[in-house]
């Protein structure tokens, strides 16, 4: 009955391999197989997984790089019109043509740019749900993001699946990267600022005197008033130890004032005193110990105090940004640190976006309207000079002024003539001359600028400008050039196609208010389109070749970025691959683990059974038996 009842068990578990096809259907029928065939399921299902990650790439990789053809070929239908419209003798209806012509590539280009794939947009930024492109008033403006989303197709990094809008059409390019502010230490600046940004190490000091030692762990410090803290008041030779900022720098004295044998080092393996600058070697220099520079980089957190050198707690003027003809007043009177100054930017003025760079302290001031002029000045004060940010300040170059026209020096004469209203004529030679600051320091050290009646040379204090005034006289302050140098125009002291400017007089004053001689263009391809555009619909033949140029560096960048799809669809079919072969090998490994040898499993079968109808009949002929078999 034993065998039978085993002989029934066996075979049922050898009709349910067969109807199954599996072998392990329990993790009770081989617990070793199942463990493996559990962990090998979930590989198989990641790689899976991964297959469905790099389809689904490779087809927004395609899709972008459908887009980025689209634009590819519309840049060379404008080199084609550009070139064609670089020649002075076409007529009005053929000029209106070749417009037009600009008009369906500037279409072409906002379509591509705003193009989406299942609802991820391929130029615009992975988060935008609207269309990064829109037609705006005298321009395009830009409402995207420059995220890119990432898709896990194996062990290694992710893998963008689209590109940015900067990296395609040069959206939100920089048009004015702030100077590097150099802001006061005070106790709240973190010590990962100081040096620069490198920060400080940290590290453990010993002070000593004559007859007694301490040591200090400055590990802890996370600000400048940490580092002191732990400083100050510490006892050597029975006498307390202060510690203060002198400057920008850690200033370590005894507290009476006293001189006295105060030495500084550092532990073996340590930098702290040294870094700090305060490392004294057994004694050598009586207090007070000054130490370095601490050298702090502007962050968000950089109070507006430290960052004018303890002058003002809040810019009060604030700064003024010109787009096109839209003026930005930004109050700055509630921003305290530096982060909110960012904010207030923002807000105010939507058509740029200010950032700070991390890495080096700097705003930075980007665009989001193609097609118009940008500029960054005063607002009747000093504000945007103080936040690095004023395009027209005086370290400003000469052959930064204008994105389209070079400045045009006169080999053989000087560039500007300002004539006194007492009759002394200044000639500015602007050979050598580097900046806006040298131009004014040109003017007003002129060897023949001298008093009464010297002219003053200044920037303006709304805007950009120069602002020339003299005592009024007998004749009349003017500006004059020459036909050989376009200097004065570029500087804005004379308007373009004219050679003279002459000052107004207010009675006692003659003064020369210069327009604003540091527009910037917003930069990027629609940019140039837009402004390619104007340049064949006024016949501007000399701007057409200088954009021309452009259009160049724009068909690169949008055909490197191609290029750079073209990679990605390359490593995507590849990964996919991958994915792939290590799908089926897995699932081998799989089917070695969990399927049934049907051959085995049938042969099992017909052995069972014969020893299924063995046991039965042994059965049988037992229960026939009775005691008279066994007498």
């Amino acid at each position: 009955m034993s065998q039978l009842n085993s002989n029934q068990i066996q075979l049922q578990d050898l009709y349910e391999q067969l109807s199954t096809g599996r072998r392990v259907n329990r993790v009770s029928d081989d617990p070793a197989a199942a463990n493996r065939a559990i962990s090998l399921q979930r590989s198989v299902a990641r790689a899976e997984q991964l297959q469905r990650n790099a389809g689904a790439t490779a087809a927004l990789n395609a899709s972008a790089d459908t887009a980025l053809g689209r634009i590819d070929n519309a840049l060379i239908t404008a080199r084609a019109t550009a070139t064609e419209a670089a020649q002075s003798i076409l007529s009005e209806d053929e000029r209106a043509a070749l417009t037009f012509t600009l008009d369906e590539v500037i279409d072409n280009v906002v379509a591509a740019g705003n193009q989406v794939f299942n609802d991820q947009q391929l130029v615009g930024g992975a988060l935008a749900t609207t269309p990064a492109f829109e037609f705006a008033d005298f321009g395009i403006r830009f409402s995207g993001n420059a995220s890119i989303a990432n898709a896990r197709l194996g062990s290694g990094n992710p893998l963008p699946i689209n590109v940015s809008a900067s990296e395609a059409l040069g959206a939100k390019a920089i048009i004015e990267e702030g100077e590097i502010l150099k802001p006061d230490v005070s106790r709240d600046t973190p010590v990962n600022q100081l040096f620069d940004g490198d920060g400080f190490g940290g590290g453990i000091i010993s002070i000593a005197g004559n007859t007694s030692t301490v040591d200090i762990d400055l590990s802890p410090a996370r600000t400048v008033g940490d580092v002191l803290d732990l400083i100050h008041n510490q006892i050597v030779d029975d006498r307390r130890i202060s510690a203060s900022l002198d400057g920008n720098s850690i200033r370590i004295e005894f507290f009476d004032g006293l001189t006295g044998v105060l030495s500084i080092n550092d532990l073996a393996g340590g930098s702290a005193a040294g870094q700090l600058g305060i490392e004294n070697p057994f004694g050598s220099s009586a207090p007070p110990l000054i130490g370095v520079d601490l050298d702090p980089l502007a962050s968000k957190q950089t109070s507006i105090f430290d960052l004018t050198g303890g002058v003002q707690t809040t810019l009060n003027n604030g700064v003024r940004i010109e787009v096109g003809s839209q003026v930005y007043a930004v109050d700055l009177s509630e921003a305290e640190t530096l982060e909110e100054v960012v904010i207030a930017i923002n807000r105010a003025a939507p058509d740029v976006e200010a950032t700070i760079d991390d890495s080096t302290g700097k705003i930075q001031i980007t665009s989001l309207r193609s097609g118009v002029d940008y500029s960054i000045g005063e607002n009747g004060g000093t504000d945007a000079a103080t936040l690095g940010i004023r395009t027209g300040g005086t370290t400003r170059r000469l052959s930064e002024l204008s994105d389209l026209d070079n400045l045009i020096l006169d080999p053989n004469d000087s560039e500007i003539f300002i004539d006194r209203p007492d009759g002394v004529t200044l000639e500015l030679n602007l050979e050598g001359v580097d900046t806006i600051g040298d131009v004014l320091l040109a003017i007003n050290t002129h060897p023949n600028n001298t008093a009464p009646g010297n002219v003053t040379a200044s920037l303006s204090a709304v805007g950009n400008g120069l602002v020339l005034s003299a005592d009024t006289g007998v004749g009349t302050l003017q500006i004059r050039g020459t036909a050989d140098s376009n200097a004065a125009s570029i500087l804005g002291l004379i308007p373009e196609g004219e050679t003279v400017t002459v000052a107004t007089s207010n009675g006692t004053t003659d003064t020369i208010s210069g327009i604003d001689y540091s527009r910037r263009s917003a930069g990027g391809t629609l940019d140039t389109l837009i402004r390619l555009r104007q340049a064949v619909a006024d016949g501007d033949v000399e701007k057409i070749g200088r954009l021309q140029d452009r259009l160049d560096l724009d068909f690169d960048r949008a055909s490197n970025t191609r290029g750079r799809v073209g990679v990605m669809s390359r490593t995507v079919e590849t990964l996919q691959n991958a994915a792939a072969d290590s799908s089926i090998e897995l699932q081998a490994q799989l089917s070695n683990e969990l399927d049934a040898d049907l051959a085995t499993v049938i042969s099992d079968v017909s052995n069972r059974q014969l020893a299924l109808q063995a046991s039965m009949q042994m059965i049988g002929q037992t229960a026939q038996l009775t005691v008279l078999d066994f007498l």
